[in-house]
């Protein structure tokens, strides 16, 4: 909408924008000046009222002192609070809790119930006085008459209680003059407000005069260039703002049409040339373009017999490479085959590897509980050469033994013979001794002549133990170095193994890639082909191209 208006238009509607924001923010100022007045008012006047309520509180107190009663205090207060005044005309004042003035300035005026009494406007002020004073305080505003006057203007009272004595203290201010300053500071105000107006205004019509002239001017020498009028001036071309900027546009187009109006005159000036310059310019454009696409078509000719020769030569190769891959492909197959059958070889012998090196691993498990068993054997018949060392110790000691028994037995013989008949009994028994100590002797000696035999063999056999359980370490250690021969033969037959799979698949891509070249070699004849036939029809349009060119140089010469 704003899109439709003129600029002088709103520019205008920016100054009464601005003009209702003052307005608007001097009269929110006024308004607060108003109330601003009417509250120091009250905060005197409330002010005032609590200091003679203090000095009635002062009396009361030095009335108790002095002995007084609360009637004689009260008396004597009432004067003190007649006596006391503030501005020019203004007095206090005391109610009972029922409404009726104890203490006024006037005397006449004590002793009368002024609650049922209102002002001019209906308000009933005494009854609100004292309802707001026995609360604590408040005040209310209402219309009197000033001394000596009979014209109600607006005044503002403020009560509070004094409960010694039951009354409601009280005392008003008029505030007709709080309206007089405030008119007084609306007009100041409204002055100021009007001479910024103006200033606004005029400076808004300068300004707007100094932005829609040029621009009309701009309008109207655009009309006139646009009608072909190219001697207008553009107004505000020496200007520094966007108005100048504009003006300096239109100047620019307007050179622009100057320049267009002189290149259409040399357009004009040009085709006013004659007509055998013409036909000169023409022939001579025909011979330059003869000769140009001659040398072009020969070039064409030439390039299709080079491409019939490549495409012919390129079939050639393919059909060649084709046959080759073909044979190599067949070689290929062949090679994957063998290489199969090496890779079947292989893992067979990987197999057998397998197989050798289990038996190894239980030869070597086998031969080394051989030593295990070697060994207990050999501390077995240690033990019992030892037991045969202990037996011969016994056997001599038994042999001891009996020659001793023997030798008594010499002797028990010897003595009986000297005892005659009185110890042929104890002979008897004596040869019988000897002929068991003879007997042990000689069975000791067998048992001795076993035991050496016996150690001999146990020597022997521990001895015979020792060797074989030396044969049987030298057997496991090489049962160990075989385990690890066949291990590391394992691992290179699973090596051979995996390189002859990888050789298989790599035989495998071999035979795919081969397959792959000869589909290739199979295209690559295909586009030879394709070639040829392009390079015949080339030089076909080659020919046509010539025969054209001739038939067009003909007609521009003919023109």
């Amino acid at each position: 909408m704003l899109g439709n208006l003129r600029i002088s238009s709103k520019l205008l509607m920016m100054v009464a924008l601005a003009a209702l924001g003052v307005i608007a923010v001097a009269g929110v100022g006024l308004s607060v000046l108003k109330d601003n007045l009417l509250e120091d008012r009250k905060a005197k006047l409330q002010d005032i009222v609590l200091l003679a309520r203090q000095t009635i509180a002062n009396d009361f107190e030095s009335a108790r002192k002095a002995g007084l009663s609360e009637d004689e205090a009260r008396e004597r207060a009432k004067p003190l609070l007649r006596s006391l005044r503030f501005g020019k005309e203004d007095y206090f004042l005391a109610f009972d809790s029922k409404g009726v003035v104890t203490v006024h300035p006037n005397p006449k005026v004590e002793g009368k119930d002024l609650t049922n009494t209102p002002d001019s406007d209906g308000v009933y002020y005494t009854r609100q006085l004292v309802e707001l004073g026995k609360s604590g305080g408040g005040f209310v505003a209402y219309r009197f008459p000033r001394p000596g006057a009979s014209e109600p203007v607006p005044k503002i009272s403020y009560s509070t209680d004094f409960k010694p004595y039951g009354w409601v203290i009280a005392s008003g201010v008029y505030i007709d003059d709080v309206s007089a300053i405030f008119w007084q500071q609306v007009w100041r105000i409204g002055a100021l407000v009007a001479v910024a107006l103006m200033l606004v205004v005029g400076m808004s019509f300068l300004l707007g005069r100094s932005i829609v002239k040029p621009i009309l001017g701009m309008t109207s020498a655009m009309r006139g260039i646009s009608e072909g009028d190219l001697s207008i001036e553009v107004p505000a071309r020496d200007r520094r703002d966007e108005v100048g900027g504009m003006a300096q546009s239109v100047q620019v187009f307007k050179e622009n049409m100057v320049e267009a109006a002189r290149l259409r005159q040399e357009q004009d000036a040009l085709k006013g040339q004659s007509e055998t310059e013409k036909k000169k310019l023409l022939s001579k454009m025909a011979d330059d373009f003869e000769a140009g696409v001659r040398q072009s078509l020969d070039m064409l000719t030439g390039a299709a017999a080079e491409m019939r020769a490549t495409s012919q030569s390129m079939s050639a190769t393919a059909e060649e490479t084709n046959h080759q891959a073909t044979t190599v492909a067949a070689v290929a197959e062949q090679a994957s085959a063998n290489v199969q059958t090496v890779a079947a070889a292989t893992e067979q012998l990987s197999s057998s590897v397998s197989e050798i090196g289990r038996q190894v691993a239980e030869s070597t498990k086998i031969a080394g509980q051989a030593v295990e068993q070697a060994n207990r054997t050999n501390v077995t018949v240690q033990g019992l050469s030892d037991a045969a060392q202990k037996i011969g110790d016994v056997v001599k000691l038994i042999s001891d033994i009996a020659s001793q028994t023997n030798l008594l037995a010499l002797n028990a013989t010897i003595e009986a013979a000297r005892a005659g008949e009185a110890g042929r009994g104890f002979a008897v028994v004596a040869s019988e001794v000897k002929s068991l100590a003879s007997q042990t002797a000689k069975a000791t000696e067998d048992i001795s002549a076993q035991v050496v035999a016996m150690q001999d063999a146990t020597a022997e056999a521990v001895q015979a133990i020792g060797g074989i359980g030396g044969t049987i370490g030298s057997i496991n250690e090489i049962a160990t170095v075989i385990a690890s021969a066949v291990e590391e033969q394992g691992s290179a037959t699973r090596e051979i193994a995996r390189n002859v799979q990888e050789a298989a698949q790599g035989t495998g891509e071999v035979s795919s890639n081969i397959v792959g070249v000869s589909t290739a070699a199979g295209e690559t004849g295909t586009a030879a082909g394709q070639v040829l036939s392009s390079a015949e029809e080339l030089s076909m349009q080659a020919a046509t191209l010539r025969t054209d060119v001739d038939r067009f140089l003909a007609n521009i010469r003919a023109a």
